[in-house]
Parts: C-alpha cells; structure tokens; sequence
C-alpha cells in the first residue's frame, strides 16, 4: 500500500538528473558564484543547482505544511516546542 504524492510534490525527485532536462539561466552574486565553482566545479554545477531547488521547494512545502498542522490544531505547547528543540539541538 504506497502513499499517493501531490503532482507538485518533489519528495522523492531524483537527483541524479535522470529526467530530461530543462536549460536554465540563472543569475547570481558574483562571490557565490564563485564559491560554487570553487565547491563542485564547472562540470558539476548543473547537479549542485538541482539539488539546492529540491531542497528549497521540500522546505518550503514543509512550511506549508507545519503552517496547515498549525491551523487544525493550533499552535504546539511551549512544552512540546521544548522538547522538539531537545531533540534536534541547532548544528
């Protein structure tokens, strides 16, 4: 028995670019540019940028989501906040 994902959902998207493609431009400050280049090099940057928009769009359907839990249910007790930040401590 599979759970069914939305048709926007990009849970589960395979990184490894197997899909076809879609050519992008993008524009970025030069210094992260940069950086990147520097990280993944010039052959890689099309996987590094498919990854980095899979994990923007997952987090911020998370959001979305915590927001819809957030409006059935109201927000979390202080005490559940407590203990969500004892569990996963900031990196």
């Amino acid at each position: 028995m599979g759970t069914t994902l939305p048709a926007d959902s990009y849970c589960g998207t395979n990184l490894l670019m197997t899909a076809p493609a879609a050519k992008l431009s993008i524009s970025l400050p030069a210094s992260l540019a940069k950086a990147v280049r520097k990280r993944v090099g010039a052959r890689g940057l099309s996987g590094f940028f498919a990854q980095a928009a899979a994990h923007e769009l997952e987090r911020q359907q998370l959001g979305a989501f915590i927001a819809e839990l957030t409006q059935l249910n109201g927000p979390p007790s202080k005490s559940a906040v407590a203990a969500a930040k004892r569990a996963w401590p900031k990196r």
